[in-house]
């Protein structure tokens, strides 16, 4: 079994910020692997190396893999950060629990609440992923700033210490 350095983390969601911060793993040194739900969009981000549409000036690193296949995307990621808008999130998790690995882990780049439920984001996936160690990933950050590669802060929280 790869060492968890070298286990890819899948990044899902290829908006601004869900690209932003999969090219910072990337250059943090982690294979990444990012996926979106326009099938025509990761195609063209794999031929240009790069998110014309939110972030063009943001070159892919070479540990970055653009991966059109949710499947694919999840293939042995124990980690897997989700970066959708949260009227997307609950679905976005739903497709994706039916891939994770047993040991699979969550994050979320998401803000906001559910707006048919007033949930926030770790209470919408504690209904969908149950008791999986999870993780959010918060601010304050601007997508074109990471991409970038400028300084900025950030903050993992979790509930579980070994995540």
């Amino acid at each position: 079994m790869p060492s968890a350095r070298q286990q890819p983390m899948a990044v899902i969601g290829a908006g601004s910020w869900g690209t932003a911060l999969a090219i910072q793993l990337a250059r943090a040194g982690l294979p990444a692997r990012l996926w979106g739900r326009d099938s025509g969009q990761m195609l063209a981000m794999q031929r240009v190396r790069c998110n014309e549409r939110y972030l063009p000036d943001a070159a892919f690193p070479a540990a970055l893999e653009v991966v059109p296949d949710l499947r694919a995307a999840l293939d042995g990621a124990r980690d897997v950060l989700v970066v959708v808008p949260s009227p997307a999130f609950r679905a976005t998790l739903e497709l994706v629990g039916r891939h994770l690995s047993r040991d699979a882990r969550v994050a979320w780049a998401t803000k906001g609440f559910e707006i048919s439920s007033g949930l926030l984001p770790h209470q919408v996936a504690r209904e969908i992923l149950g008791g999986r160690p999870g993780a959010v990933v918060s601010g304050p950050t601007f997508a074109k700033e990471v991409g970038a590669g400028l300084p900025t802060a950030m903050t993992v929280a979790s509930r579980d210490a070994a995540f």
